[in-house]
This record gives C-alpha cells, structure tokens and sequence, in this order.
C-alpha cells in the first residue's frame, strides 16, 4: 500500500513537472514582449536624450560662431568709423575748418579700407563731399530735417554718439552705409557747442569681406543679416547666403552704433540628422530584439534544465522507490529462510544432545544455531529500519511522560537484571504517532541497557526541554560513554564499535531514521555524569500539522 501510493505522488510530481515545462514554453513570448517593451523605452529615452544633447550642444556651437562673426563685422565697421574721428580731429585743429578738403579726403579713402566717400555737415547741412562725382545731389541737404532719419539724427546730436544708417544703394551701383559722427568745439569760453556731422561712406560688401562673413558658407551653414528700425518696421535682408531662410536660426545682434542689425544662422543640412536618427532607431530596435531574443532563450534555457532536473529528480525518486521496495521484499523474503534455520538448526542440536562425543561438531552446531538467530534479528532490524520512515499511526501531540511510563513497565525486568535506576523528569508533548516515539525510548533505553555497565550501579536519567517550536529528549547514563570521533558512527547501519556483544548495530539508525522522518534530530552527546546522552529534538505539540508535512532535517 506504501509503495503504490509513492508511485501515485511520483505519478503526480511528473504531471506538475510536464505542466510547468509546457508553460515555461509559452512564458518566453511574453517575456519576450515585455522585455522588448522595457529596453525599447529605456533606449528611446537614451536617443531622446542624446538627439536633445546633440541639439543643444550644434546651437550652442552655431551660437558661439555667430558671435565670432558679429564681433568681426563690428571690428571692421569700427575701422571704417575711424575716419569720422579723424575728421572731427582735424576740424577741431582748423577751428571748424579742414584745409584742402579734397585733398586730405582723398588721402583718407586710402588709408580707411572699404571708405568710399567723406562728407561734411556744419549744422548738419551737407556742404562738403569727396568724391563729389555721382552724387552732387546731396549738397544742401539738412540732416536734422530729413522726415525719416531727422529724429535719429536729433538723438545722436544729443548724444554725442555716432550713428550707423544703412544700407542704402547708390546711384551708381553697390550697397552702401554710411557713419556720422557729432562733432563740438570749444566756442572759447569753456563750453563745447554743436558744430555739425563729420560723414564717412563705406561700402558694405567690402566691409563684409573682410569679416570673412561668406567662409560661413564653406562652414556648412546658411546665414541671413538683417536690418531693423528703431519703429519696429519689419526686417529687411541686407545679405543672405540663400533664398530661403535659415531654418530655426540663432540669432546674433550687432550692438554698434545702434545698427539694429541681426545675423540669422543655422545648418545647411538642418538642425535634425535624420538618416544619423534612423540610424539610432534601428540599432535600439536591434538591441531591444536581442536582449529580447537573449531573455526568450534564457528562459527556455532555464526552463529546459528546469525539465531536465524534474525528470532527473523524478527518476532519482523512482530509482529510490524501487531500492526501498527491494530492499523491503527482501528483509521480507529472507525472514522466512532465517526462521526455518533457526528452527532446524535448534532442533537438530536438541536431536543431537548427548549422542555427539566430538565436542568440536557440538561447538559448530551451536555455532550454527547462534549465527542463525542473528542473522534473523538483523533481517528483523532491517526491515524495522527500511520502515521506519513511514508512520505507525496519526501524527498528533504525544504525551511523553505517558509513553515513557509504558516503556518502562516492558523493560522493567531488564531493568531489574541490570539492577539499573531509572529517573524520569519533566517530558514536554512532542508532535508524532505514539508507536513511533515508544520506539524510539525503547532503543535508547535498550541501548542504554546493553551499553553503559561499568563498576557503579547504571543510573539512566530521562529528561526534556521545550524550546520555542522544539522539544529535546535526552536519555542520559553513567556508563564509560563514547568518544566524540565515534558519535556519528554508530549511527550508520550495521555499525558497531566492537565486533562482541550483543546487538545488530541497527538500532541508533533506526532511532535517526525516525526522528527525521518526523521533522526532528537525534544525535550523541557527553552527558553530565560522564556517560552517553541521547538526543532527540522533534516538534512541539503546539506546531500545525501543515507546517510539519514533509519537513526534513539535513
């Protein structure tokens, strides 16, 4: 009955394990998608990142450039400028008047790259010009009076400041801007009064040359420099590498001489790298793929040595049930054989009495008949031994002081012969069939019997312990005791420290065989006296059945 209900659990651990391993084969699609879910966002995070770094980083760079570029547009008009100032000097040397105009304007133009042309403005009335030629027209005209620039030119009188105004075409072709400069002179009595405009004309496509603007063409960039007014009208293109705007440019204001002036800058490609983007996004989607491929595999992987160990451990199990049914059917079978022995043996020796004279052939039949009566008790110990796993009765709290008490009236005339003295202390209940804990008490107050005689009386002492969810029985003596090396020994089957005395050397093991089977131990300690104590640590009584099923030491 015990072996066809191992093969029913064995039947029923194959089934959970054929169920586990089917589904360990749907799992990895799930695992799969989400795993290819989890590192899809995480690399689309990553790319979002790196393109918002990137982005960040090509504008700050376009930035810093386009600011390189409008300092170097400013150096250059400031050198233009340059030639206002020297005129304001040279007048403040004549007392408002230059020698030989012409003359000293045509030495300038050469000396000022990108001038194009001198003016000046006494009261702010154009009444002097070089080169003249092209533009005669401009003679008499009232700077402070003109309808658009009029107020800018008021401002910059007030000011003290030069002004920029720009960039206009010419008569005779090419773009132009021009520079105007309020000049004051010492009117002798210590005060500066107003003395007119000092007027330089520059070209400027000439000026933008040298500030090297179209080298940010070659740069891969596209740029615009646009011209503002003060009113707030609407830009106007002053030089563009191309037709169509920047597309979302940085933007750089000249801040000389109130230009109001803005260079517009950004790649010529565009900010965004599409195929370098697509690039990223396909090598995400590849690593997602694989790490999602790799988990699938794992996981299969895993779950394929997980089959494997089910398989291994069932057979294991069925290789174990199949030794212990064995084994069982052996100690059974052989018991018969022993017994028929044992009996002949005896009663060819009672046949036999007195009518033998050889006292050697009388000393191998008894020898025969002795061999023959252990042979039958190791054959009765095994198969107590390949048992002892297995439950006597229902598992529920044992009083131990009652199953002690039972144990004692048994061995009583053992006790008796021995002339031993047995003490019984306090036994807490211990969670286990009543047959089996007798048994166990039975073994070591038998091998207690058999083992501890020495010169004083045999005093074997059985106590208890509760501690928390255990309880330790210990059934101590005065005898010589064993030695620690020794201890584990005897709990081996057929194991014995001296091959004479009595006993088949199963008993300690059968003890263990027990106390594990029951979710406890038992093992070999020095006792107080000196002797040996034997300890058995098993579950409280107070422990749920649940908690102890299946429950093994190691």
């Amino acid at each position: 009955m015990r072996t066809s209900a191992k093969q029913c659990g064995l039947a029923l651990v194959g089934a959970v394990a054929d169920d586990l391993q089917r589904a360990a084969y749907r799992w990895p699609v799930r695992i799969q998608a989400i795993v290819f879910f989890i590192v899809a966002m995480l690399v689309a995070g990553v790319i979002w990142h790196q393109e918002r770094a990137r982005l960040s980083e090509e504008r700050s760079r376009a930035a810093d450039l386009a600011a390189a570029q409008v300092h170097a547009i400013e150096l250059g008009i400031e050198r233009v400028l340059g030639a206002t100032h020297a005129l304001a000097a040279m007048l403040r040397h004549g007392n408002g008047s230059i020698d030989d105009f012409e003359a000293a304007a045509r030495h300038m133009l050469g000396a000022y790259p990108g001038a194009i042309g001198l003016q000046l403005a006494p009261d702010g009335v154009v009444r002097q010009v070089f080169p003249l030629r092209g533009v005669e027209e401009s003679i008499g005209y009232d700077l402070l009076r003109d309808p658009v620039r009029g107020e800018q030119m008021r401002q910059a009188r007030a000011s003290g400041q030069v002004v920029v105004l720009g960039p206009f075409h010419l008569l005779h072709g090419g773009l132009a801007a021009a520079g105007r400069l309020p000049v004051f002179l010492d009117n002798g009595q210590g005060r500066e009064v107003f003395w007119g405009f000092a007027i330089v004309l520059f070209s400027l496509p000439e000026v933008l040359t040298q500030a090297r603007l179209s080298d940010l063409g070659e740069r891969g960039y596209v740029y615009r420099l646009l011209r503002g007014t003060n009113k707030g009208d609407e830009q106007r293109i002053i030089v563009a590498s191309s037709a169509d705007p920047p597309p979302e440019p940085v933007q750089q204001p000249l801040h000389l001489a109130s230009l109001g002036w803005t260079l517009e800058l950004a790649p010529q490609a565009g900010w965004n790298h599409p195929y370098g983007l697509l690039g990223k996004i396909l090598a995400g989607l590849a690593f997602s793929l694989l790490l999602a491929w790799q988990a699938g595999w794992q996981r299969r992987s895993m779950a394929a040595r997980r089959a494997h160990e089910e398989a291994l451990e069932q057979r294991l199990a069925q290789r174990a049930a199949d030794l212990q049914r064995f084994a069982e059917v052996t100690a059974h079978h052989l018991q018969e054989p022993a017994r028929r022995v044992v009996s002949y043996s005896g009663r060819l020796r009672e046949q036999l009495a007195g009518r033998i004279d050889d006292r050697e052939v009388a000393m191998s039949l008894d020898f025969i008949c002795a061999q023959a009566e252990r042979l039958r008790k190791l054959l009765g110990d095994l198969e107590l031994f390949l048992a002892a796993d297995q439950p006597l009765g229902k598992s529920e709290p044992c009083d131990g002081a009652e199953t002690v008490r039972s144990v004692l009236v048994r061995f009583s005339g053992q006790i008796a012969a021995a002339g031993a003295r047995v003490v019984v202390g306090q036994l807490p209940p211990v969670f286990i069939d009543a047959r089996r804990l007798a048994h166990m008490f039975e073994i070591a107050l038998d091998n207690a019997l058999r083992h501890a005689r020495g010169e004083q009386p045999l005093v074997i002492e059985i106590t208890g312990l509760a501690q928390g969810q255990r309880v330790r029985y210990l059934i101590s003596d005065n005898g010589p005791g064993i030695e620690e090396e020794y201890r584990e020994r005897v709990f081996r089957v057929f194991e014995r420290l001296s091959s004479g005395g009595e006993g088949t050397g199963v008993g300690l093991a059968i003890l263990r065989r027990i106390a594990e089977s029951a979710a406890g131990r038992a093992w070999l300690e020095e006792a107080v006296s000196g002797g040996c104590c034997v300890v058995l640590e098993l579950p409280a009584s107070s422990q749920p059945e649940a908690l102890l099923r299946g429950a093994r030491w190691p």
